[in-house]
């Protein structure tokens, strides 16, 4: 049986979900998204009348997707004061990319052998649609956003190309926890150089290389996501909260 596609970059891609959604799933994806477009900074605390009232949506929704988020790492409750958004740590990054390494790297490694040619050329096709915004025009929200789900596909089909279904579970896990940095790396100028390792790359290493040269080419493009995250948090603008957001 095929995998269930997690992220949607197209409209005719099914997404595997199969319904609609639900109040709590809309809350849920509102909330969500103000956190990782950083709308909703790290440490900011509120209460959930506060958030319900901004989203104008009853409170059992709110607290039914702030529960959800609690789970996912992505809000801490705070007794009788109600939630912050969880502080980032740069010990978060050491421990994501050391898992993504391990994940990834073995998912690339497992597609060198076992991708489709359905697969091989929708990769293909998000390598086309990833043409991306040059250094000089720095991207807005809507790029970013874009840009998010062309990097969750890409990752995803590559997961799923390994025929592995606990590993693409684990894959989808921590792409859309590094949502949340994925704005200040793509904010970055290195993020666009030449010397950044990127997905055409790791394409060319799954479809002609054996699985220790796609391993190996994935660790590198994680390698060049991790160096240019860095240098956005330590070089950053004010607008990607600054190091004063890092703990």
């Amino acid at each position: 049986m095929a995998a269930e596609r997690v992220f949607k970059w197209r409209d005719d891609i099914v997404d595997g979900r199969g319904r609609t959604p639900s109040l709590t799933d809309k809350a849920y994806e509102r909330i969500r998204e103000r956190i990782v477009e950083r709308s909703l900074e790290p440490g900011h605390d509120f209460t959930e009348a506060e958030l319900a009232r901004h989203l104008e949506m009853s409170k059992t929704p709110v607290r039914e997707a702030l529960a959800r988020l609690q789970m996912e790492g992505f809000v801490q409750a705070i007794p009788r004061r109600g939630y912050m958004v969880t502080p980032l740590h740069m010990s978060a990054i050491r421990d994501l990319f050391a898992f993504r390494a391990l994940v990834d790297g073995e998912a690339a490694a497992l597609a060198a052998a076992h991708i489709s040619a359905r697969q091989s050329c929708e990769l293909e096709e998000l390598l086309e649609a990833s043409a991306l915004t040059p250094p000089q025009m720095k991207p807005d929200a809507c790029e970013i956003a874009r840009m998010i789900r062309i990097d969750n596909a890409f990752h995803e089909i590559i997961a799923i190309a390994s025929g592995n279904e606990r590993l693409h579970r684990c894959v989808v896990g921590v792409l859309r926890e590094f949502e949340r940095f994925y704005h200040i790396e793509a904010s970055h100028p290195e993020f666009y150089g030449p010397d950044f390792i990127g997905h055409a790359d790791v394409y060319r290493s799954i479809v002609e290389g054996t699985a220790e040269a796609a391993r190996k080419t994935m660790h590198a493009h994680l390698e060049s996501s991790r160096r240019v995250l860095i240098k956005g948090i330590t070089e950053g603008p004010s607008d990607t909260g600054g190091q004063s957001a890092w703990l």
